[in-house]
């Protein structure tokens, strides 16, 4: 999961970057390493944070049989809905949340078991991004107002920190934490040993 969220954060800017934000790199270019390494750490955190939250572990089916092409199928869908959205004029962090809940959908519509670890991810990486973003304002107090463009945005700010940002992490959990889980067919069970 973090090397598919690693390289999903500079595609993705892609997009972001003509209506959402502009943020400064270490590079001085408009993409930059720390693209990739948000979405690599994102990515290994939420694909954990319920196990470990809750101590739970992972048993795997018998049959052993993995549904990685459904990863295919994934960033189709994402790509669809993301792509209808900002065509037709949707800033590009509501196209994101709408096409993260829309896959979201797909796969507690074939997994609901998973609902508790996407709804947990969810609301734990929301807050680890809101704590990140508190600790991000307190050294650079000014970064909101320059880098982000408020104006194509709601305009509300949780202590400073832009609610669409909470809101795409809160989709962004509720997909990605289940994600691993859901293509290798793995259910999750109470005690932390691998069976």
């Amino acid at each position: 999961m973090s090397l598919i969220l690693g390289l999903c954060g500079p595609i993705s800017q892609m997009w972001y970057l003509q209506d959402y934000w502009s943020p400064q790199t270490f590079t001085g270019t408009r993409i930059g390493i720390e693209d990739f390494l948000f979405g690599f750490f994102i990515g290994g955190i939420v694909s954990v944070v319920y196990l470990e939250m809750f101590n739970k572990h992972l048993s795997r089916p018998k049959n052993r049989h993995h549904h990685w092409r459904l990863l295919f199928v994934f960033i189709a869908i994402f790509l669809f809905f993301f792509n209808i959205l900002f065509y037709f004029g949707v800033n590009s962090i509501y196209a994101s949340i709408a096409a993260f809940l829309s896959l979201a959908v797909f796969i507690y519509y074939f997994r609901q078991d998973l609902f508790i670890d996407g709804l947990a991810s969810g609301i734990f990486l929301a807050i680890i991004m809101f704590l990140a973003y508190l600790a991000f304002l307190f050294v650079f107090p000014e970064a909101i107002s320059r880098w982000w463009f408020l104006h194509n945005i709601s305009g509300i700010l949780i202590l400073g920190i832009p609610m669409e940002e909470l809101l795409w992490a809160f989709s962004l959990g509720l997909v990605a934490g289940p994600t691993y889980e859901f293509l290798t067919g793995i259910k999750i069970l109470k005690n932390r040993k691998i069976v």
